[in-house]
């Protein structure tokens, strides 16, 4: 890859997100824990703890809780010169009640009207946007708002332009759009992307796929004219199709205290060895930092690229003996 700015730049929404503890109720908990969440936010900000150079691009509102955002991600070491501040719209935000089994997490999203949903493609600055070897959007961009959606297919098409490596996470949310129109959207981008992240669940549910993981990463790397395409197995682990191969990893035995945002630091992870030129290790890599972000409270990964290798080291003397 040539020389950047940055070496990988995502666009989207960025929230608060406001927590219970375990056990307690949306409908009459006494405090909330304030986090910083979003998709794309939670990738930056994943890539800066392991050493990479990552920038996080957004419209934001002038207020106390954009600040609270911003002030969050650039503490982490997220380039934000890209965001987009405005006079106009809101901070989305989504209430999260954690529970153990045999409950699941409730989430109640509250992100109509945010500042980004009004964003436009001239709005931002395309040579800034691109300013790195790789361009990461997810399909929540796309599903947003209308405007949002020219936003994502101008972001894909001014990557390709410029000559960055397109990262696309399918990130298919119910509660935005149906999966046919989904589905409509990301076939749009047939051959615009170098590699696909995607579920097994929306691979099935989203582009109609069936049989094992397997079956699914090729169908997807065949429906989306993608060289590469991860896929995701929640307990299983995930799956990597690359070329003509697939290749599987086990996901690590985990104590989960919050599972919300373990998609988004696999993405990391595995954009992390892409850097290196290599998707193989940043399985490896993705599926690491997942586990440890199910270690960790709120959306983003706060642990560090020696805790990322001490735990694969660890896993590999295990296999060794």
């Amino acid at each position: 890859m040539p020389e950047r700015r940055f070496d990988v730049s995502t666009l989207g929404e960025a929230m608060l997100r406001l927590s219970v503890r375990p056990g307690d109720r949306l409908l009459d908990a006494p405090a909330y824990q304030v986090h910083v969440a979003g998709s794309e936010a939670n990738v930056a900000y994943a890539l800066a703890q392991v050493g990479a150079r990552s920038a996080w691009t957004s419209v934001l509102p002038r207020n106390r809780l954009a600040e609270r955002i911003a002030g969050t991600l650039r503490a982490g070491g997220v380039d934000l010169s890209g965001v987009v501040w405005t006079n106009s719209g809101r901070v989305g935000t989504y209430f999260v009640e954690l529970a153990t089994e045999p409950r699941g997490p409730s989430i109640v999203y509250d992100r109509a009207g945010s500042a980004i949903c009004a964003a436009t493609p001239d709005l931002f600055d395309w040579d800034l946007v691109c300013a790195a070897r790789i361009v990461h959007v997810s399909g929540i961009t796309f599903g947003l708002s209308p405007g949002t959606l020219e936003v994502s297919r101008r972001a894909i098409a001014e990557a390709r332009r410029r000559g960055c490596r397109v990262s696309l996470d399918v990130n298919y949310r119910t509660l935005l759009w149906p999966p046919a129109a989904a589905a409509a959207a990301l076939r749009e981008q047939r051959g615009a992307c170098d590699l696909v992240i995607c579920t097994a669940e929306d691979a099935r549910d989203v582009f109609g796929l069936q049989g094992e993981p397997e079956d699914l990463a090729r169908g997807l790397q065949s429906e989306l004219e993608c060289p590469a395409v991860a896929l995701t197995l929640g307990a299983e682990g995930a799956a990597l199709a690359e070329g003509g191969s697939v290749m599987r990893r086990s996901a690590f035995r985990v104590q989960a205290v919050d599972r919300i945002g373990t998609g988004d630091a696999f993405a990391a992870g595995l954009l992390w060895g892409w850097l290196e030129d290599s998707l193989p290790m940043g399985l490896d890599r993705g599926v690491a930092m997942a586990a440890l972000k199910m270690t960790l409270h709120g959306d983003l990964f706060t642990l560090g690229a020696d805790d990322v290798h001490r735990l694969l080291e660890g896993e590999q003397r295990r296999v060794r003996r």
